[in-house]
C-alpha cells in the first residue's frame, strides 16, 4: 500500500515536470480537459492525562480530478480518491476502562468498516451548465453550507448527490437552491440515502436516557437548502438560510456581520449577530419514540454574538452563542459542522441545550513568508450529562484550547503546504465524573500534522 501512494507521487511530479516543459501539448490538452491531482498525509494522535487508552494514525489519500472544457456553458467534472491506513494503533481495541471505541483516529479512515486499511470512492460525477448569473450542478458534488459542509479535516470531506442551483443577478445578491437525496458523509467509503446517514457516527442517548436507536431506523427520502447572501448598502453581510430535512427537522438561520471603519487606524472593528430556530417536523425520523432521531415536538433557539478587530496582518474576534427552547438542538454530525460563531476545530455543541459558550480567536498572518499562525481558547458550559433530555452525548463542561499553524512555501515547493495542530480539552464540571464523560470528550492532548501536495495542469 505504501509503494502504491509512492507512485502516485511520483507520478504527480512526472505530470507536473510535464506540463510547465512542454508548452504546446499543456494547450492543446486545454482544448479538452483540466487536471488535478492532490496528495494529502494526516498524521494525528490523541493522548489522556489518566489511564484511558491512548491512539495514533498515519493517513494517506491520493485523488485525480478532471474537468472538461466549457462547450455552449456545459462541462463534466469527475473526481476518485483513495484512503490508506499507513500506520496506526489497533483503533478496533476498545478503551479498557470505558469500553467504548476510538473516535478521533478512526475517523480518518473508513468508519462504518475501520479494519480496510485501504479503499477508494468516486466522490464527484456531475454535469455542470454555467452563463453569466446563473449555474447548475448535477450529480455528486461537494457541499458547503452552515449546517451540511466538508466538515473540519480529515482525509474524506463530505459529498451529496443531487441538484444545485445558483443565481447571481446583481453584486449584492447570491441565491442557491440544493435538493438532496444522496450523501456520502465524512471518513466513509459509500453513498448512502439520507435517512442511513443518520447514526454512522456514535449516536449517544436518547431523550429517554437509553442508547438512542435511530441508527438504520431513521425515514428521511431528501433534504433542501435555500441560501440568501445580500450586501447592504450599509456594509452589512446578510445571510438568511433554511434547511430542510424531510421528515425530521426544519431550520432557519440568519448572520449579519459588519466590518466599521476606525479613523486614524488600520484596524476594523468588526461585529456579528447569529440567530437559529429549530422545529422538528413529520415523525422526527421514526413512529417509534425511541428509534426517531428528533422529537417533532422540539423548538431550539440558538443566539450568537461577535465582536472583534481586524487588519490585513492580524483578526482578533471575541465570541458567545446560548442554546435555548424546548429538547436538544440536533444536526446529524455525519453531515457538517456547526455554523455558529463559538465552534472551535475538533468539537462542537450539538445535542444539547441549555448551553452557554464563550470563545477567543487570534490569526497573525506572515504573508511574505507565506506563514499563519492562530489560536482559539473557549469555555464551553453545558448541562449536567447526567441529563439525557437535555445533554445527548453526556458530555461535560469544558475548556478548549488549540494552537495552529501553516506554510505555504513561496520560493520552493509549489502545490505544497503544511498544517499543525495542537488541541486540549480539559473538564470544568465540578462533582463527580465518570470515566465515559472523559475518553474521547475531555482531559486530553490531541495533535493534527497534515501535508497537502496539490497540481495542476492546462
Amino acid at each position: 500500500m505504501r509503494f502504491v501512494f509512492i507512485v502516485a507521487l511520483f507520478l504527480g511530479v512526472a505530470l507536473n515536470s510535464f506540463a510547465q516543459n512542454d508548452e504546446k501539448k499543456q494547450r492543446a490538452a486545454d482544448s479538452l480537459v483540466k487536471g488535478k491531482i492532490g496528495l494529502r498525509t494526516f498524521w494525528m494522535s490523541t493522548n489522556y492525562w489518566e489511564d484511558f487508552k491512548n491512539d495514533f494514525a498515519l493517513g494517506q489519500s491520493a485523488y485525480l480530478q478532471l474537468r472538461t472544457k466549457e462547450f455552449k456553458g456545459f462541462s463534466v467534472v469527475g473526481r476518485y480518491t483513495v484512503f490508506g491506513n499507513v500506520w496506526s494503533s489497533d483503533l478496533l481495541e476498545r478503551d479498557p476502562v470505558t469500553k467504548n471505541f476510538n473516535r478521533y483516529e478512526v475517523g480518518l479512515f473508513d468508519v462504518i468498516n475501520p479494519e480496510d486499511k485501504f479503499f477508494g470512492k468516486l466522490e464527484e460525477f456531475q454535469l455542470r451548465y454555467r452563463t453569466e448569473k446563473f449555474s447548475a450542478i448535477m450529480g455528486r458534488m461537494d457541499i458547503n453550507t452552515p449546517f451540511i459542509n466538508p466538515q473540519d479535516g480529515r482525509l474524506s470531506p463530505t459529498y451529496v448527490e443531487g441538484l444545485r442551483l445558483n443565481y447571481n443577478p446583481d453584486n449584492k445578491n447570491k441565491f442557491s437552491v440544493d435538493v438532496i437525496g444522496r450523501m456520502s458523509p465524512r471518513s466513509t467509503s459509500g453513498w448512502f440515502d439520507i435517512g442511513e446517514t443518520i447514526g454512522i457516527y456514535p449516536v449517544g442517548q436518547s431523550e429517554f436516557g437509553q442508547p438512542s436507536k435511530y441508527q438504520n431506523n431513521t425515514n428521511s427520502n431528501f433534504f433542501t437548502v435555500l441560501d440568501w447572501q445580500h450586501s447592504m448598502n450599509s456594509g452589512i453581510q446578510l445571510q438568511v438560510n433554511h434547511t430542510y430535512v424531510d421528515n425530521i427537522s426544519s431550520t432557519v438561520f440568519t448572520q449579519a456581520i459588519k466590518d466599521w471603519n476606525l479613523s486614524k487606524s488600520k484596524n476594523k472593528f468588526i461585529t456579528g449577530l447569529q440567530f437559529s430556530l429549530q422545529n422538528g417536523i413529520g415523525e422526527g425520523g421514526n413512529t417509534d419514540p425511541e428509534k426517531r432521531f428528533k422529537n417533532p415536538e422540539d423548538l431550539n433557539i440558538v443566539v450568537g454574538g461577535r465582536i472583534g478587530l481586524k487588519n490585513p496582518r492580524s483578526i482578533w474576534w471575541l465570541n458567545y452563542t446560548r442554546i435555548d427552547g424546548k429538547g436538544r438542538f440536533l444536526n446529524p454530525r455525519e453531515w457538517g459542522r456547526d455554523p455558529f460563531f463559538t465552534f472551535i476545530p475538533r468539537e462542537r455543541n450539538e445535542g444539547y441545550n441549555q448551553v452557554d459558550a464563550f470563545t477567543t480567536y487570534y490569526q497573525r498572518n506572515i504573508p511574505e513568508k507565506g506563514l499563519q499562525f492562530y489560536g482559539f481558547a473557549g469555555l464551553h458550559f453545558l448541562p449536567d450529562p447526567s441529563k439525557p433530555e437535555l445533554n445527548k452525548y453526556a458530555f461535560p463542561s469544558y475548556a478548549q484550547a488549540n494552537l495552529g499553524g501553516k506554510y505555504s512555501p513561496k520560493n520552493w515547493g509549489k502545490g505544497l503546504d503544511f498544517h499543525a495542530i495542537f488541541m486540549s480539552k480539559v473538564n470544568i464540571k465540578s462533582g463527580e465524573i465518570k470515566p465515559q464523560w472523559i475518553y474521547n470528550k475531555v482531559n486530553m492532548i490531541h495533535v493534527n500534522f497534515i501535508v497537502n501536495y496539490t497540481i495542476q495542469w492546462n
